[in-house]
């Protein structure tokens, strides 16, 4: 073969998938997050949406970014200054999810609240919730990336009940489970304790001129 001909192409590594749109959200599914509402007040009203791309970003300060698609209702209503609120779900939270996913058109509305909570709707019942102002806004093709300084964090009654999203389903954690009390390291012989250090001396024993009589 010529110095100068084309290589064919290495032929895929197995579980290789074809790099488009479809394989890369199914990848990204396996990825497993949880799930949660984030709401911003608009006219009076909150307004809110369901979102799994949250991440943590910075502890000094504290930051936390949230991807908003541009044809979700609530990203007219982003800039920055503006606060808002990530709500946490808990595992029984799930019809909440579908409702503010927008998939919830041919059932009547679930029974939800929210409350004002630093200028911003938090849903009440949730697993937990971070309050936050936008700092900046950046492009992040078909969704746009807001960067939060975090103002507020809230932690409810039961925090060890997340809902799950993974593999394209809702998911719930195993209840957890105390751990056993670990085994005695030492046994009855193991230790010897020298209780006349600290203890009274013993009937008839000459006194001590460190301790006195």
């Amino acid at each position: 073969m010529s110095a100068d001909a084309p290589r064919a192409p290495a032929p895929p590594a197995d579980g290789e998938l074809p790099l488009e749109a479809r394989a890369f959200r199914r990848t990204m599914g396996l990825f497993a997050t949880g799930v949660t509402v984030v709401a911003v007040e608009a006219g009076g009203q909150p307004l809110a949406m369901t979102a799994n791309s949250v991440t943590a970003v910075s502890l000094e300060p504290l930051l936390v970014l949230v991807c908003v698609d541009h044809r979700a209702r609530l990203h007219p209503h982003l800039a920055e200054g503006r606060p808002l609120v990530i709500s946490i779900l808990r595992d029984d939270q799930e019809v909440l999810s579908r409702y503010f996913a927008g998939g919830w058109r041919d059932h009547p509305a679930p029974e939800y609240r929210f409350e004002a909570w630093g200028g911003a709707p938090r849903l009440v019942g949730a697993l937990a919730a971070i309050r936050g102002e936008v700092a900046r806004l950046y492009d992040g093709g078909d969704h746009t990336i807001v960067l939060c300084r975090v103002t507020g964090l809230y932690e409810g009654r039961d925090p060890t009940r997340p809902l799950i999203f993974f593999a394209g389903r809702y998911r719930r954690l195993a209840p957890l489970v105390a751990p056993a009390e670990p085994p005695e390291r030492w046994g009855p012989d193991g230790v010897s304790i020298y209780y006349e250090e600290w203890g009274a001396p013993p009937p008839g024993s000459p006194p001590d001129p460190e301790r006195g009589p």
